[in-house]
């Protein structure tokens, strides 16, 4: 009896064989973990929107701008302010997938 695919695991397919559609799918992903980290950030240091805004010098509406995944402008000096802001530290890194899932992927280039 066949295993059946997840669909999980055909979306991991399609990401594999379509560069563009991985790209968009890894920059979609990282600013939807960008807001998210921020949020949380902000709320475990107990901060308002304004707060968080005034230790960095910008506004609240920036700060709700940041915490939502379609915000596109965030910068390394930005995130790094709101680490400080909020005694995190920033980790900036590129993740590479585990040997053997992008192999074929890798030897080609």
């Amino acid at each position: 009896m066949a295993k059946q695919k997840t669909l999980m695991k055909e979306i991991d397919e399609d990401l594999r064989r379509d560069r563009k559609l991985h790209a968009l799918y890894q920059r979609e992903l990282a600013r939807l973990q960008i807001a998210n980290q921020i949020a949380k950030l902000r709320e475990r240091a107990g901060l308002s929107q304004a707060q968080l805004a005034r230790r960095i010098g910008t506004k609240q509406a920036g700060i709700a701008r940041m915490e939502r995944s379609a915000y596109q402008g965030y910068t390394v000096a930005t995130l790094a302010k709101i680490a400080a802001a909020t005694d995190a530290r920033l980790e900036v890194k590129f993740v590479l997938p585990p040997s053997g899932l992008n192999g074929a992927r890798a030897a080609k280039r």
